[in-house]
């Protein structure tokens, strides 16, 4: 049998197996702790590195519930840090003005790529800087096309993960993977 015919012949025999294990209502108790057996054991995790350009730490894998952590934070108006971002897949992290008394509420003052897993401490680069105090908002892109760059009009938000809670934390409703900080300039 040649390699080929081999791999395409182990899905459908563990197929076989697996469908013919459940017909069978002799052993329902001893299949049933043998799932859970298998099922406790701990998951293999594959590690990643974070981006080049994101400045974090990445641990985990692409397993990782979609998550972001954007704290309250001072520095020159020139960079935000993102305390944490746990992404499904690889994309990138964009900051946007999220300030009702700015005239540039909801421009976009900066991107940077991120590797799927957990990233911490991912140091966003604004441009152009902030000239004052203003809250920011963090938001979590999937790189749809997989070109590595970022396209608002292609690249999409990552969905917040179904957990019954639909609200962020200011307590609005929100369905995609963001977080907002103020920004104070120093």
């Amino acid at each position: 049998m040649t390699p080929r015919r081999l791999l395409l012949a182990l899905p459908a025999a563990a197929g076989l197996l697996v469908l013919s294990a459940c017909g069978s209502g002799d052993d329902v108790v001893g299949a049933a702790n043998a799932s859970s057996a298998s099922s406790a054991s701990p998951p293999s995790a594959t590690s990643s590195s974070a981006s080049a350009s994101s400045g974090g730490a990445a641990t985990g894998g692409s397993s990782a519930a979609a998550e972001i952590d954007l704290e309250d934070q001072a520095g020159g108006g020139d960079s935000a840090s993102i305390a944490r971002v746990s992404a499904p897949g690889a994309g990138f992290v964009v900051v946007t003005v999220d300030d009702d008394d700015r005239s540039d509420d909801g421009a976009v003052l900066g991107t940077t790529a991120v590797d799927a897993g957990t990233s911490t401490d991912v140091q966003v680069s604004l441009t152009p800087p902030l000239d004052g105090d203003a809250d920011l908002e963090a938001t979590l892109y999937a790189d749809t096309d997989g070109d590595g760059s970022f396209d608002p009009s292609v690249d999409q938000a990552v969905a917040e993960p179904e957990d019954g809670d639909d609200s962020d934390d200011d307590g609005q409703d929100d369905d995609v993977v963001d977080d907002g900080a103020e920004y104070a300039v120093t």
